[in-house]
């Protein structure tokens, strides 16, 4: 019998930890991110390990880059590694959308912050 997944976000999360080991080493020397939070995905609540992971990436980096280029060279900067719903916002757009309703608010409310 398979032991059930564990659904709420924590240090020792296998998805967290994940996270922290492989992606957070490719973000920090790509985009030199402020803030990275792991979130579950918004569509399945409390599926984190079925899902690929939410993960928002706060940076500077992004000032001035359409978003659907700041996803696209997120995808592409983690492919090699695994799947992941990326969220992608400048400093100034990750305070003002974290104070209104939507999937910024739910991820910086519920998700574990890593940096």
């Amino acid at each position: 019998m398979t032991p059930p997944k564990e659904s709420s976000l924590h240090e020792q999360h296998p998805v967290v930890q994940w996270v922290r080991r492989e992606l957070l080493p490719l973000l920090r020397e790509a985009l030199a991110p402020t803030a990275v939070i792991v979130f579950d995905p918004p569509d399945r609540p409390s599926a984190m390990g079925d899902a690929a992971p939410g993960v928002l990436i706060v940076s500077p980096a992004f000032e001035g880059v359409p978003m659907p280029e700041r996803l696209a060279s997120v995808r592409c900067l983690t492919r090699a590694v695994s799947p992941m719903r990326p969220l992608c916002l400048t400093p100034g757009e990750y305070e003002i959308a974290a104070k209104v309703p939507g999937p910024v608010i739910g991820a910086a409310r519920t998700g574990l912050r890593i940096l």
